[in-house]
């Protein structure tokens, strides 16, 4: 049982917090950490270490990011509250009310879930230089499905979709855990442009990864409804669990035979398993534009993994015509006749969808994430910023703006406010700050903060803490930019 801890922790932490937001910390300079959102920061200090391999200070503040993001609805909209009953109510009780969940829908749907847990960063400053090595835990999911498919389990193939075609595709999930290790660099190139780059080693642990999910079902308004359904799925797994080693249809018993065998991870095996290999790359740059105003560009986590270790892949490809059921043999009371003609067509269908799998290697990509934003420096204490950030997922673009204002009111003390649109949310409110004393750093903050407050009704929460130690660190200047 202990070997599962590992794998028990990922899960938990990527259930309770799918894309990497943290927009509060863009621009938060004085944290080392902001280089994984933008690799050309330098940190004003000349050292810092951290991560939960520091010993005390790593265990005591762990290092952990946390997020949860929902582009369609929040809990209470799932699970209702109805007045009249005073009770909440489930989809599919009396009581329940499915146009309102409806309302809420986007046309395709999008929880993500994250959890990034690291072990141990160290950046160091050499003349115009800023170097870094960073080890990282990750584990990303997310699960998308059609506002279609919550009309169709609603009312059926009838009302709404006659003559109509019911898109029951986009479902599916993707979930992805792997370690990461980075080697990082910037440059001061002028005054005016610093440029940087994180390349990174990738070791993949689990992979569950739908590439393909169309299902696409049809009735026509006629004499007989004909109903048209069309299926092509493909679906991707890696993982230390268990492995399919046969499926098929078992036409005696009238069902479909998945037979499989177990496996007990061996803890150290799996997380020392480094043949799931893959590469990743971070760009940033900063460019002063003039006294007052910075701007900020960057692109990270491009990159992937090749899968080889209990690979499997399914699939499912297919389109039928039902045009009505042939009552004929039924009429002729022939026992053995109506037995064949069911048959007949049960097979039809069987032969049409029955999966199929395969054991050869594959390649998942990583999530993209494109971030462009500037500050306003009103003086040497009070900035503004701007961000706009956005990742890219089953061939979809999904963006997100920040506005935010950050204050360095004292050499040891950095705080920031923002306010977020993100996943078709509009209370997203978020605070952060780091706090020095001496060679101590802690960091603390989140992009909704509303979102701990009222659970039932975000859609997007998350969260950042840590602790680095930090040495040369400069002390202040004051360069007051307003006369």
């Amino acid at each position: 049982m202990k070997r599962l801890i590992y794998f028990t922790l990922l899960a938990i932490f990527s259930q309770v917090l799918l894309a990497q937001q943290n927009n509060t910390m863009y621009f938060m300079q004085t944290l080392p950490q902001n280089k994984y959102l933008n690799p050309s920061y330098q940190n004003e200090c000349k050292l810092h270490v951290g991560g939960a391999a520091i010993p005390v200070t790593g265990q005591v503040f762990f290092p952990i990011y946390m997020n949860y993001g929902n582009n369609g609805f929040a809990f209470k909209d799932l699970i209702q509250y109805n007045g009249d009953m005073d009770s909440l109510i489930l989809p599919g009780f009396k009581g329940y009310d499915w146009d309102a969940l409806q309302n809420k829908l986007r046309e395709v749907n999008y929880i993500t879930m994250e959890t990034h847990i690291n072990w141990l960063t160290v950046g160091y400053k050499y003349k115009d230089w800023y170097f870094g090595i960073d080890v990282n835990d990750k584990v990303e999911a997310r699960t998308s499905f059609n506002k279609d498919l919550i009309t169709f389990i609603h009312e059926g193939n009838g009302n709404t979709f006659l003559n109509e075609v019911a898109n029951l595709g986009d479902l599916g999930i993707t979930a992805t855990a792997y370690t990461e290790y980075a080697l990082s660099a910037s440059k001061k190139i002028s005054d005016k442009l610093t440029v940087g780059m994180s390349a990174k080693l990738l070791f993949g642990k689990l992979n569950i990864w739908t590439e393909k999910s169309i299902i696409d079902v049809e009735t026509v308004n006629s004499d007989n409804y004909p109903i048209r359904v069309n299926a092509d799925m493909v679906v991707h797994t890696s993982q230390p669990f268990f492995e399919v080693t046969d499926m098929y249809y078992d036409y005696v018993g009238d069902s479909m035979v998945f037979e499989s065998e177990s496996y007990e991870p061996d803890f150290n095996a799996v997380y020392n398993n480094y043949k799931n290999f893959g590469l990743g790359v971070d760009l940033g740059a900063q460019y002063q534009f003039n006294d007052k105003i910075k701007l900020y560009a960057s692109l990270i986590d491009l990159g992937y993994i090749k899968w080889k270790t209990n690979v499997q892949t399914f699939t499912m490809d297919g389109e039928y015509i039902w045009d009505g059921y042939n009552f004929q043999p039924a009429l002729t009371e022939d026992e053995e006749l109506i037995t064949e003609h069911n048959d007949s067509l049960k097979h039809q269908i069987i032969s049409i969808y029955e999966p199929e799998m395969q054991q050869s290697d594959y390649v998942s990509h990583l999530t993209p994430k494109a971030y462009l934003g500037g500050t306003y420096q009103f003086n040497d204490k009070i900035r503004t910023g701007l961000l706009l950030r956005g990742s890219f997922f089953q061939h979809a673009f999904h963006p997100s703006i920040t506005l935010s204002g950050n204050f360095r009111l004292t050499n040891w003390f950095e705080s920031t406010v923002s306010y977020s649109m993100i996943n078709n949310s509009y209370t997203n409110v978020g605070i952060g700050f780091s706090a020095k004393a001496k060679w101590f750093q802690f960091f603390m903050m989140t992009d909704n903060v509303l979102g701990f407050i009222w659970p039932q009704a975000t859609r997007n929460v998350n969260f950042r803490m840590g602790i680095n130690l930090i040495f040369g660190c400069n002390k202040q200047v004051s360069k007051t930019l307003i006369n």
